[in-house]
């Protein structure tokens, strides 16, 4: 009886100590696939496919980014789960261009380097009335000028142009190359230039830079005095008293002879 009681407890013990077994076996997780070094592709952006078992959080630590990062760069929602297969970018590397070689004896390419487009910039010219003459542009009581010839010049004479000035504001020439330019102002007629009327200036790219131009009302020409218009009648009046006198006198100086 105490043997058969043993065997039935030894049986009860062995079948607790497999459910236990299996229970832990169901428990241990898959093992996650290797995770590739991953490389630039040839346009220098690095892509990863996504393994069975891969999560956001694996993925960035792996690649060295947040998570908020990763999901940046894939435009991932915050609730959106990932799909074993899904390829996704963990940034920009640098292009695997394989580096060509020369043959024996073959003489080396020379590739020459590409001169960048020139720059562009805008040069606005004012033209204002100097009413002081101080040659110094006061925006509250001096105004543009109209009437005035401006002209832009390249110093190889490459650009040319002219435009002309207005009372409202600056003129601009905008997309000019960069470089030297001489501006050149002709103030209006009734007025005389209180600048220099050339400037030489150097335009860089992306700048705006201005330049003013003074003149001032030029005064009105004095006017002659006017001339005396002597009578001619006048004159022989004249001459006939005087004449009239001297006869009178030798009239007299004879009288007093004769006495």
């Amino acid at each position: 009886m105490l043997k058969r009681m043993a065997l039935f407890l030894l049986l009860v013990a062995a079948a607790t100590m497999v459910g236990q077994l299996s229970r832990v076996e169901a428990r241990v997780q898959p093992v996650l696939t290797p995770f590739p070094t991953p490389t630039p592709g040839a346009d220098g952006v690095i892509r990863y496919k996504v393994q069975p078992g891969d999560t956001l959080w694996r993925i960035a630590a792996i690649a060295g980014i947040s998570v908020d990062e990763l999901r940046a760069l894939n435009n991932l929602r915050p609730d959106q789960p990932l799909q074993p297969g899904q390829v996704l970018i963990l940034g920009v590397g640098v292009s695997e261009q394989p580096t060509p070689t020369l043959a024996p004896g073959a003489p080396p390419t020379i590739t020459p380097t590409p001169t960048p487009p020139p720059g562009v910039g805008t040069l606005c010219v004012l033209l204002y009335n100097d009413v002081n003459g101080d040659g110094l542009y006061e925006e509250d009581i001096e105004h543009p000028l109209r009437g005035g010839a401006v002209s832009v010049t390249t110093r190889v004479g490459k650009t040319s142009l002219t435009r002309k000035t207005t009372s409202k504001d600056f003129i601009c020439f905008e997309d000019l190359e960069e470089g030297e330019y001489i501006v050149t102002m002709a103030v209006p007629q009734g007025y005389n230039p209180t600048t220099e009327p050339n400037v030489t200036l150097k335009l860089r790219p992306g700048d705006t830079t201005y330049v003013t131009f003074g003149a001032q009302r030029a005064a009105p020409p004095t006017e002659p005095a006017p001339q005396s218009h002597k009578s001619p009648l006048l004159g022989i009046v004249g001459a006939l008293f005087f004449f009239g006198g001297i006869g009178l006198w030798l009239f007299t100086a004879r009288q007093m002879r004769r006495r």
